[in-house]
């Protein structure tokens, strides 16, 4: 099913198409890894992905030619040091009762944003606007909001943190 062919029938225009695709897809994969992932995982995902950018950072020059080895190379320490987080990291989002699902939903989707923003930044732009519109790689790549998504799952945790301590 081309849902681009279906919201051209119906008069909305293409960019418009693939950033409603994009986000509808962004918020039911958030779903589904912060239900698969749980609250044990999701702090301890999100200090993986920060290691892992700052394993990317400090590679030479030489060994990382090409952003699609750059993007395997942070895929792979991104799984590597999550399947030896247990012995690395124990930290969980606490809590439960009203606002806990909420609360795993919102640091999952905030964990895909940045991966998915990271991912993309790491392309060349003409790469990655063959998959996403001009719009969404503003809003997911430029200088601003790929720092906006690198630290406001950190904010989150901060303000979760605060207001879960009084």
């Amino acid at each position: 099913m081309n849902l681009n062919l279906i919201f051209s029938q119906v008069g909305i225009p293409s960019d418009l198409a693939q950033d409603t695709i994009l986000l509808i897809a962004v918020l039911l994969f958030s779903f589904i890894f912060g239900m698969f992932i749980g609250r044990y995982k999701l702090v301890t995902i999100l200090i993986n992905i920060y290691i892992s950018l700052a394993l990317l950072v400090i590679v030479p020059q030489g060994y990382l030619i090409d952003y699609s080895y750059k993007i395997l190379f942070f895929l792979i320490s991104l799984v590597i040091l999550t399947l030896f987080s247990k012995r690395l990291f124990d930290i969980s989002i606490s809590g439960a009762g009203s606002g806990f699902l909420l609360r795993v939903f919102v640091m999952s989707f905030l964990e895909v944003m940045l991966l998915i923003s990271s991912i993309l930044y790491l392309m060349p732009k003409k790469e990655a606007l063959g998959y996403i519109s001009k719009t969404s790689y503003y809003y997911l790549v430029s200088p601003n909001f790929h720092f906006f998504w690198a630290i406001a799952p950190l904010i989150f945790i901060f303000m979760i943190y605060k207001r879960l301590n009084r």
